[in-house]
């Protein structure tokens, strides 16, 4: 990997993590290739359109989201790439309940006119629930499992 890669992908992470502490819907969606796949636990969803409307939907869920971009490790092969991104969420919901996410993301980048891009991010879940940690670890229950 060359270095000047391993820096874009860092900061593809980070921009796509900025973009939903600032709920920029914008800048979100241009994280993503044109026929990205998103999939959090509800299933996937495919393409600029689709995705557009499952961030708004996603968002719209809370008042407030601080997503923290962790440590990471990318393998890149050409325009190609896989890797995996640990996040840390912390969230007040719409109805003013807290809570605190963790998780990783294993994700595919392509090489794009416009720079790296997410082709594909799947969230694996390790921890929902209360910031005290007296929730759920692993997969909230309902959501499919994503490390089939």
């Amino acid at each position: 990997m060359v270095e000047n890669d391993r820096g874009a992908i860092d900061d593809l992470a980070h921009a796509y993590a900025d973009a939903v502490c600032r709920n920029d819907h914008e800048a979100w969606l241009d994280t993503w290739a044109d026929d990205g796949v998103w999939n959090i636990g509800r299933g996937e969803v495919v393409g600029r359109v689709a995705l557009a409307e499952a961030f708004a939907t996603a968002m719209g869920l809370f008042e407030s989201v601080l997503q923290i971009a962790g440590s990471g490790a990318a393998a890149l092969d050409g325009d190609r790439g896989t890797g995996r991104r640990y996040m840390q969420e912390l969230a007040r919901a719409a109805s003013g309940r807290t809570i605190l996410y963790h998780g990783y993301y294993d994700d595919t980048y392509a090489r794009t006119d416009a720079g790296w891009r997410f082709a594909e991010r799947r969230l694996v879940w390790l921890y929902q629930g209360p910031p005290d940690l007296s929730g759920t670890f692993g997969p909230p229950p309902g959501y499919e499992d994503l490390t089939r």
